[in-house]
């Protein structure tokens, strides 16, 4: 593979990771506030597993694109969800803010990838998928 290839191989794959990304993180929002609205062991426990396999597969789709914000910041609400333990009160209202402070700053490191400032495809080249094909063989 040469290096013109190689670059729109990386472009397609980043491409790829942010429009597949978006709703994947809408869902992992959807599973904070199920955490956050658990009421017994059972459910804090069904909701961290839902969460913790979520932000997983982000960290580690995000590792195949060198997105290293995006990276970062799921380790960071894996090892958040990871240590949370059923606390009361203001324990509780702490924890979920720092929680929601480290979603809200991984959705703009999501949002911040611009794949428009990468190489672009030239014209005439093989199509995204045949790319993909040609690298798989």
């Amino acid at each position: 593979m040469n290096e013109n290839e190689y670059d729109r191989f990386l472009f397609s794959l980043a491409r790829e990771f942010t429009l597949r990304a978006q709703p994947h993180l809408r869902s992992l929002w959807a599973d904070v506030l199920e955490l956050e609205e658990a009421t017994d062991e059972h459910a804090l426990s069904v909701a961290r597993e839902q969460t913790m396999r979520r932000v997983r597969t982000l960290g580690r789709a995000a590792r195949a694109v060198n997105a290293r914000d995006v990276l970062a910041l799921s380790q960071t609400v894996e090892q958040l969800v990871a240590t949370m333990a059923p606390a009361p009160g203001a324990t509780r209202f702490e924890f979920f803010g720092l929680l929601d402070q480290k979603m809200t700053r991984l959705t703009e490191a999501l949002y911040a990838i611009n794949v428009e400032t990468l190489p672009s495809e030239p014209a005439g080249q093989p199509m995204e998928r045949e790319l993909v094909e040609s690298c798989a063989e």
